[in-house]
């Protein structure tokens, strides 16, 4: 693998770094992080969750990051937390949403400036057990709320939504726990290439792993890109390198074996 030219690592959060089984990133996981660091990569979270879900889950003091990606792309932020880019979802296809969810009687999971469920129902309270989501209040949306993911609490997550699908300007992402709802013209990359120039890198010089539909665009782009072996099959099916799951601390195997190996620049060898 050509490793050489990586200059910053992007990690989606549910699933991959951070292990919800044991509510915690893993130790390795940690580890992982500082020895990047020691090598001059940025490090950077890339996540579906809005800045108040990463609150939420308290790992914005695990590591001593460098930027984040929220809300699929949907917000930028640098290292000290200062917004570089903000593209929510338009407020008419928002309240499309609301309006057809209400009739339906299914429960939104929503986050942006804000997070809040409507229902509290057994599919919603999955959704939020799924995701180690405490706290939320269960309320209905104002006029100063804005929404980067919209999510619909079901509990067939394949089962197209076509009523949903014909609002313009959001697409619809069908994953393993959740049905969500972004905008049209953004993604993970979209996000990470704003974050790159900021730090004068080619948009490319990244590595990047996740494990659901809305980490394939960061992975394909990426020098370095990796699915979680427990992933999406869809996401495994296009990505070639596949990395052990978060229960096994996997991100460190997989850095352990193809790229720290590579990178052994006076490092203590305890520490590869």
């Amino acid at each position: 693998m050509k490793n050489k030219n990586i200059k910053a690592a992007f990690f989606d959060v549910d699933g991959t770094l951070y292990d919800h089984e044991k509510k915690e990133i893993p130790f390795l996981h940690l580890e992982m992080l500082k020895m990047l660091k020691e090598r001059g990569i940025k490090i950077c979270l890339c996540s579906g969750r809005a800045w108040p879900l990463l609150q939420n889950l308290g790992i914005l003091s695990e590591a001593d990051w460098d930027g984040f990606v929220c809300g699929n792309g949907s917000y930028v932020y640098d290292k000290e937390g200062v917004e570089l880019f903000k593209n929510v979802i338009p407020k008419k296809s928002a309240d499309d949403i609301f309006d057809r969810a209400e009739k339906q009687q299914i429960g939104l999971f929503v986050a942006g400036n804000c997070a809040f469920c409507t229902r509290d129902d057994g599919p919603t309270r999955q959704l939020l057990n799924d995701f180690s989501i405490v706290g939320v209040p269960f309320r209905d949306k104002t006029e100063n709320d804005e929404f980067c993911i919209i999510s619909l609490a079901v509990s067939d997550t394949r089962k197209r939504r076509p009523e949903f699908e014909s609002i313009p300007d959001i697409q619809i992402l069908y994953n393993e726990a959740s049905i969500d709802i972004m905008r049209k013209d953004l993604s993970k990359y979209e996000g990470i290439k704003v974050l790159m120039d900021h730090f004068g890198f080619n948009e490319h010089d990244y590595m990047a792993f996740g494990d659901a539909l809305n980490d394939l665009e960061m992975l394909e782009n990426a020098s370095l890109g990796a699915a979680m072996a427990d992933g999406d099959a869809r996401v495994l099916a296009k990505i070639e390198n596949h990395c052990p799951s978060v229960k096994e601390a996997g991100i460190y195997t997989f850095l352990k074996e193809n790229f720290f190996r590579e990178q052994r620049d006076g490092c203590p060898a305890d520490r590869i």
